[in-house]
């Protein structure tokens, strides 16, 4: 190896790094040359370029990562401007290897020559994203515009507005790499798009809803609360994509609408779940306190323990009126699926729940004791040593309106405290 190495440094010319390009030993020799410090810096730039034409750029990252830093810059110098070059080649595959050669050596140039590089980079970038190639190369166009950082949010909040430009790739990448008055902008650059009287494409409703901006979030919120059917149910799926506390008024206004669109109010739950926060949970108790529906009533339940997780089981059965009726199996299928979705983390909300004054709140808790944890099929909630506790309702005469005849709060507990102790173990 050490005399391949010679020979290589001594043969070394733009000729013959162009000819090892072709032959079977070339690769070596180009290793060779680009790391030996008696080959000229401009053909050692040219054995690094070699290489990363021929698909060995990991070899080039390797070999410039172990230089010294004077060396390197030397390289570099010429390096850079190859790769510049061949980015502007109309061969895809090549210009794409050449961006991801040029940065390769990105970190290693000093500030103002890595701003000339972020500079080329960025018109690259421009060019693949407004034909709408998002898949970038060796390295992500994620990895590449994180690294630019604050620079690349004009170029790509200009795409956002240019009407012949895909706008649902770009709306990911400006979420994932720029900050929020940047995806602010992107937003009303995006909101600029939509013509008056004209439908608005499925994408640019999630692509709105990424970006978010108050611009964009009073657009949607209008929408949702004023738009077509079709807009509304579109804004508020699109409000789901982030959390826009603003919108929570309204949101919670058409989840509680019983004229609203039955679509359009489950679509609105979704908004108040992502915004979550005791407003949101305090305003789902009192849909479930006052809708009329039962249907509706039950949604409202399960937003409320989404929000509010294992602290809003006790509130949530308890804001369920005592003159309505209830079926036994959606009890269980609402109600007590919904706590026995939270897991083990439900089981101190649901044993505080067998002393609550309501008595549906005993008896989903009860329930709950018997049913199994949806994320685990063959265990319960409820455990041998759960029996007790429930015994002491064995006495309780209170009844559910709408279960059968007979069955008391007194009853269920009852049954299932025997269950519990048949139990094999806690």
């Amino acid at each position: 190896m050490f005399l391949l190495g010679v020979a290589a440094c001594d043969g070394a010319t733009s000729e013959s790094i162009e000819a090892w390009k072709g032959t079977q030993k070339g690769p070596e020799k180009l290793e060779a040359a680009l790391r030996s410090s008696n080959v000229p810096a401009k053909l050692r730039a040219e054995a690094a370029a070699a290489l990363v034409d021929i698909g060995r750029p990991e070899k080039v990252d390797e070999i410039m990562a172990a230089l010294d830093a004077g060396e390197r810059w030397e390289i570099l110098k010429t390096l850079v401007e190859i790769h510049i070059k061949g980015m502007a080649s109309p061969q895809l595959p090549k210009a794409r290897d050449a961006r991801d050669g040029l940065f390769g050596v990105r970190a290693y140039a000093p500030p103002e020559e890595q701003k000339r590089i972020d500079t080329a980079l960025l018109a690259s970038i421009e060019k693949d994203l407004g034909e709408g190639r998002f898949t970038g190369g060796r390295h992500s166009l994620d990895k590449l515009l994180s690294a630019i950082g604050p620079p690349a949010g004009p170029m790509l909040v200009r795409l956002l507005g240019d009407p012949k430009a895909p706008y649902k790739g770009m709306a990911e990448l400006l979420v994932k790499v720029c900050d929020e008055p940047t995806r602010d902008k992107g937003g009303g650059a995006l909101l600029g798009r939509i013509t008056a009287g004209k439908p608005i494409p499925p994408d640019m409703w999630l692509a709105l809803g990424m970006l978010g901006g108050p611009a964009v979030t009073d657009f949607l919120s209008a929408k949702m609360q004023k738009g077509t059917p079709e807009e509304a149910i579109a804004a508020a799926k699109a409000l789901q994509q982030s959390r826009f506390p603003s919108v929570l008024a309204p949101a919670l206004k058409v989840a509680g609408d019983a004229k609203a669109n039955k679509e359009l109010r489950g679509e609105a739950f979704g908004v108040v779940e992502k915004i979550g926060g005791p407003e949101a949970q305090q305003g789902l108790l009192r849909i479930i306190a006052e809708d009329k529906n039962d249907i509706v009533r039950y949604r409202a339940h399960e937003a409320a323990l989404e929000v509010g997780k294992a602290d809003a089981i006790v509130p949530a059965l308890q804001a369920f009126s005592g003159k309505l009726s209830f079926k036994r199996e959606d009890v269980i299928d609402f109600l007590v699926k919904d706590i026995s979705k939270l897991g083990a983390t439900a089981k101190p909300r649901v044993l505080a729940a067998l002393a609550s004054p309501s008595p549906l709140a005993r008896t989903a808790a009860i329930l709950a004791l018997e049913a199994p944890l949806l994320s685990n099929a063959k265990a319960s909630l409820g455990s041998r040593d759960d029996a007790g506790a429930l015994s002491k309702l064995a006495g309780d005469q209170a009844k559910i309106k709408g279960f059968p005849p007979g069955m008391t709060v007194g009853t269920e507990a009852k049954r299932v405290a025997g269950l519990l102790q048949g139990k094999g173990g806690s």
